[in-house]
């Protein structure tokens, strides 16, 4: 079953795990066919999770302002390739939009190798992408997985004999509303036009 957002059902096969150059694997989702991203059912909530975030004294609330949404990612700084992409990618979708809904989005990147991400390198290269992006750096492993479950994002952080970390985790990009619910999750390598023009849809329906 699906949720719409809106709009009119479809269905589609959605791929949740992409690792930055490693094995992943997919999962078959219902998608509202207007939308370049997919639903789940019963949608998620993360009303109830607040994480940490560089510079701020305060947890941060993962529910979204009211009439806002935000934008939620879970990568690394040393990701080669599908980080940059991503996050690249929210770039120029947000770019794409009138200001007044551009500043209706919030977008949150939380690491999952805080080990090697220290607040000012995290903070810096969240701010490469997006100038007024929060950067989350939790450094309990049970509370970062914890957080991670809530969404739906799997991540592994291992180091090979010859010392080389390797990192794997969800490429998918999360969208949640006001009420905390994950309205909608973005898969690896969706285009910034159809990210754009999903935004603009979600937050014309938030009026």
């Amino acid at each position: 079953a699906v949720r719409s957002v809106g709009l009119a059902l479809g269905l589609v096969l959605a791929v949740v795990l992409a690792a930055c150059g490693e094995d992943s694997s997919s999962t078959t989702t219902t998608t509202a066919r207007e939308l370049a991203g997919y639903t789940r059912e019963p949608t998620p909530s993360v009303a109830d999770v607040q994480i940490p975030v560089v510079g701020s004294a305060e947890p941060v609330a993962m529910t979204a302002d009211a009439g806002q949404l935000r934008v939620v990612y879970f990568g690394y700084t040393s990701c080669p390739d599908v980080c940059p992409t991503t996050m690249s990618d929210v770039k120029r979708a947000l770019a794409q939009l009138p200001a007044e809904q551009a500043s209706r989005v919030g977008v949150v990147m939380v690491t999952v190798d805080p080990d090697r991400d220290v607040e000012d390198k995290l903070a810096a290269y969240v701010a490469t992408f997006i100038a007024d992006g929060a950067a989350s750096r939790i450094t309990d492993p049970a509370e970062l997985q914890s957080v991670a479950d809530a969404f739906g994002a799997r991540y592994s952080v291992e180091t090979l004999e010859d010392g080389e970390i390797e990192v794997s985790h969800t490429g998918d990009l999360y969208v949640v509303d006001d009420r905390g619910d994950i309205v909608l999750q973005w898969p690896f390598g969706t285009a910034s036009d159809d990210l754009a023009a999903d935004l603009a849809a979600m937050l014309a329906d938030q009026r």
